[in-house]
């Protein structure tokens, strides 16, 4: 716990060095990341910076401590209202990278002080978050086993366990229907403006959404080969084409409200895509209202992340209520969905590596090599949030990516371009279906395409993230709610493997990116550095 700080100077360069030392000094002692700490500092340095032109010599306060177990900085500078990131090209990009890893200082002009606030993430063990979930995973398996042997005890357990893990169950429901909205939608508002992405972000932004469904083809192909693949007679085929029709039809939604209340996801991503584009498009004469779109977005992440801290939790009772009712058919289903689901995403990173090295003229195993710091962060805490810093580095310095293209394509990349999560996803609801006997027909796999490609884009890039989109694309696809139990079982250990093969294809992806307009470095590409 550290000590409430709160002084006072006048705006100057001397005062933005005195400010940006305490500040560093606050989030030392409260633990933070030492990568969050730099860029929380440079990006304070930058906004005091422009401010310093026209208020010099305000009155600024500085206040900081920590409020309800959570580390808090505010600056607040005395004079009219002034954005700082209004018509500043630079912070609008640097705030937006900073709010895809949770780090954004929030502006509020009251009282005639202009403010900034900042709340910091604690400093995490990977180490420590894997070990807490395969312990639940072990303890879940070891005490339902145990409760299984007395009737009388596995009774009383489910009627504990059962409410308790329909409650948390019931908040991520809640929680799911906006995320996934916000989540596509300020993933395409963090692109930036359209003069400014250019031919770059069109080039990426198309080449994310076709590697996605592309790879969701494949996968259909290659559960139809895995999978037995239920017959239908000639005049059904014309019915299950009505019904595709039907369904491309009712992605556009009849009203505002209903995607929301009923969590239809393909309606969620529709609407998502439009008001993202339309924003987009608008640029400043719509700032304001991409400012509060972000921040409302922050706060929903905020709540997921809440609800992430019971995880764990979340895991023990789902493989707990599993192994104590059906524990036979469960095991055989997770235990078939992580033999095609891990190798594939390892597979999926390879075939990645090997086209990008063959294409580029450039070693794989170098190639590898250069990738394997950030793959590893992703691998070991299932975050590609977590793993923004390093990602960036090595585009930079050892992918010879332009930071300007780095800059905006990876946070962008991060949010709308998760091939390990269809991958994933492919596995779970192919088994999943097999095991609950929901027909496996030609109409079921194009619907699988199509909402696991959607809904791969709606996924936050945080431990835990594809919990929230469970309920929605199992209810899309007919699968059983009861199934959403072993899915989540299943993701503590898939989801480590799923985030860390997507963090690996988007490197690559942007690394290709930047070679097909000609901004790419290869000389830097080639030269081994490690």
């Amino acid at each position: 716990m550290i000590s409430s700080r709160s002084e006072k100077f006048n705006l100057s360069a001397q005062t933005i060095d005195t400010v940006s030392e305490i500040c560093v000094q606050t989030l030392s002692e409260a633990g933070a990341d030492q990568k969050d700490i730099i860029r929380i500092r440079l990006s304070l340095e930058e906004i005091l910076g422009v401010w310093l032109e026209s208020l010099k010599d305000a009155p600024i306060h500085v206040d900081c401590g920590q409020k309800f177990g959570r580390t808090y900085l505010k600056i607040s500078v005395d004079g009219p209202a002034m954005d700082a990131w209004e018509d500043n090209e630079a912070l609008i990009l640097s705030s937006r990278m900073l709010s895809q890893a949770g780090l954004s200082f929030t502006y509020s002009y009251k009282n005639g002080k202009n403010c900034l606030v900042c709340n910091p993430r604690k400093k995490k063990s990977s180490v420590g978050q894997i070990a807490v979930l395969f312990g639940a995973v072990f303890l879940a398996a070891f005490l339902g086993a145990a409760a299984r042997r007395f009737p009388t005890i596995q009774a009383a357990a489910l009627s504990v366990t059962e409410p308790l893990f329909n409650m948390i169950l019931g908040a991520l429901r809640a929680v799911s229907s906006p995320l996934v909205f916000l989540a596509v939608c300020c993933g395409i508002v963090s692109i930036g403006d359209l003069t400014v992405v250019g031919r770059v972000g069109k080039k990426l932004f198309l080449r994310m959404i076709a590697g996605t469904f592309v790879l969701g083809a494949v996968m259909a192909l290659a559960g139809s080969l895995l999978f037995p693949v239920a017959s239908e007679a000639g005049n059904e085929i014309s019915g299950n084409f009505s019904e595709i029709y039907q369904m491309v039809l009712e992605i556009v939604p009849s009203d505002i409200v209903s995607p929301f209340l009923n969590g239809n996801a393909l309606q969620l991503v529709f609407l998502g895509i439009c008001v993202g584009v339309a924003l987009l498009i608008l640029g400043e004469r719509v700032s304001a209202a991409q400012n509060t779109l972000l921040q409302i977005n922050e706060a929903v992440q905020f709540l997921m992340s809440a609800l992430g801290k019971i995880i764990p939790l979340f895991v023990f009772l789902s493989l707990f209520n599993l192994v104590i009712s059906d524990f036979d058919s469960g095991f055989s289903s997770m235990f078939k969905v992580l033999v095609i689901a891990i190798p594939g995403c390892l597979l999926l990173t390879l075939f990645y590596v090997f086209a990008a090295a063959a294409r580029l003229k450039v070693s794989p195993v170098l190639l590898m090599r250069k990738m394997l710091p950030t793959y590893l962060i992703a691998l070991t805490t299932a975050s590609s949030a977590a793993a923004l810093a390093t990602n960036l580095e090595t585009c930079v310095k050892e992918l010879g990516i332009p930071k300007k293209i780095a800059d905006f394509s990876i946070p962008l990349g991060q949010v709308l371009y998760k091939p390990g999560f269809v991958v994933g996803f492919f596995a779970m609801i192919l088994c999943m279906a097999e095991s609950y006997d929901v027909p496996i027909t030609p109409l079921f796999l194009f619907m699988s395409v199509l909402t696991i490609g959607l809904l791969s884009m709606a996924v936050p890039p945080i431990p835990g993230g594809p919990l929230s989109v469970f309920t929605v694309m199992f209810a899309q696809l007919g699968i059983p709610a009861e199934a959403i139990a072993l899915a989540v079982a299943i993701n503590a250990i898939l989801d480590f493997f799923m985030t860390a093969a997507g963090v690996a294809c988007l490197q690559i992806q942007v690394t290709l990116a930047a070679d097909g307009v000609g901004m790419l470095d290869k000389k830097k590409l080639k030269k081994n550095t490690l």
